[in-house]
């Protein structure tokens, strides 16, 4: 099942998004959506979280309003880049934004250097990417999201049609285990319908998430739309 009434991936001014916080929950109530979270980037180094969770909270709004943040994986054990006196969050959207290496990130063009140079082949890069990606499942303080899952794969040359089976029941033993989900992100169209249908055969919940970084992209479906269509997974 995939609710189109709730989006819980968006991001305000405060990090890299166009439009106020007040502006993005306006945009959320003409959506018609019916509960909206904010997930501003945040790192290690990020100082502003209690005032920005402060902010959220006190946001008056007909709409079930919830409070989240958004980490990466920084290496292959599946540490986020998090803060560690972080304030209690609704949930935490975990995105891999760079290939999480075993002595920290790599950026695609690193990876896609590896492929090429034989140093890493395409089926070890997926299984150190999932194996880190379920870590940081396990190891994340709130109720955990995987943001755009598979979104770096073509970044770095690979196919997300490379993912295994045994992939999918491994992410799914993690998010069962850390009561977590998986998105159908409308920006980067991912994960792909085969990868989403896997997961939810196997007991994961799926969310949508609009990753909007202005105003007018709150609750704006298409791919998810599209997704819940083919799956039969409408709300």
């Amino acid at each position: 099942m995939i609710d189109d009434r709730t989006d819980w991936h968006t991001h305000t001014d405060l990090t890299d998004g166009a439009d106020p916080l007040g502006a993005m929950v306006a945009a959320a109530e003409a959506a018609g959506l019916e509960a909206y979270g904010v997930s501003d980037h945040v790192r290690r180094s990020t100082t502003w979280l209690p005032e920005y969770v402060r902010a959220v909270r006190a946001v008056s709004s007909p709409l079930r309003i919830r409070c989240g943040a958004e980490a990466k994986i920084l290496d292959a054990a599946g540490a986020l880049d998090l803060p560690a006196d972080a304030p209690p969050l609704d949930y935490l959207l975990i995105a891999d934004h760079q290939f999480p290496g075993t002595e920290g990130p790599l950026t695609p063009s690193a990876v896609t250097t590896l492929l090429a140079e034989g140093r890493m082949t395409p089926a070890g890069a997926l299984d150190q990417l999932v194996e880190a990606t379920c870590a940081a499942l396990l190891a994340s303080p709130a109720p955990p999201i995987l943001a755009h899952l598979f979104s770096l794969l073509p970044k770095c040359g690979l196919d997300e049609a490379e993912v295994r089976g045994e992939h999918l029941k491994a992410l799914a033993a993690a998010c069962r285990a850390a009561g977590g989900a998986v998105e159908v992100n409308e920006k980067w169209r991912c994960p792909g319908l085969g990868t989403v249908r896997g997961l939810m055969d196997l007991g994961v919940e799926i969310t949508a998430g609009s990753d909007a970084h202005r105003a007018a992209d709150v609750g704006r479906w298409s791919y998810v739309r599209e997704a819940a269509a083919e799956l039969g997974a409408a709300r």
